[in-house]
């Protein structure tokens, strides 16, 4: 999993971190930067809190836009495996 801030000049990545295991974020996550924002356009990222997930052949095969349950990604990412 890939989390990635598309407002890295507002919540530099050592407060995200923080936030991150603050809620409970356990499993293990990769952080990035998205400095420009060409990930946020290039997948039409309109708020905070929106969730893609992209199988083997880069399609998105999941989008929303909010909190997602781990149920939901867990339900998602194993039709993928």
């Amino acid at each position: 999993m890939v989390a990635i801030n598309v407002l890295p000049e507002r919540y530099p990545l050592p407060e995200w971190k923080r936030f991150w295991a603050a809620v409970g974020g356990g499993y293990e996550v990769r952080f990035a930067q998205d400095i420009g924002k060409r990930v946020a356009a290039a997948f039409q990222v309109r708020e905070l809190g929106t969730t893609i997930i992209i199988d083997r052949q880069g399609s998105v095969v999941y989008r929303d836009w909010g909190p997602t349950s781990y149920g939901t990604l867990a339900r998602v990412v194993d039709k993928l495996l």
